[in-house]
């Protein structure tokens, strides 16, 4: 999808877009957008200790997705289980 845009406002005033040519948005196939509901069931089954694949799985969802969802409840304190939990197997 090609932008529309010719310039990106930068804290020193407009840039043209042209400068930024050979750079590339990151995750840009990926939707963040999350419902209140979505954030919760994430939150909790992660700290159920559900893997990532499974809750992408769970709630029809890309694991990245999913990924970054984890990330942003991290960074708001509402996992109670570390981000990177592994599941000790015996």
């Amino acid at each position: 999808m090609k932008s529309t845009l010719k310039n990106v406002r930068d804290y020193e005033g407009t840039v043209p877009l042209s400068r930024f040519k050979d750079n590339i948005i990151a995750l840009e196939d990926l939707d963040f957008l999350f419902s209140r509901n979505q954030l919760e069931t994430i939150a909790d089954l992660h700290n159920d200790g559900m893997w990532v694949t499974d809750i992408a799985e769970r709630i029809e969802r890309n694991e990245y997705e999913v990924l970054i969802a984890l990330i942003h409840l991290h960074r708001a304190g509402r996992l109670t289980k570390h981000l990177a939990y592994r599941r000790v197997f015996l």
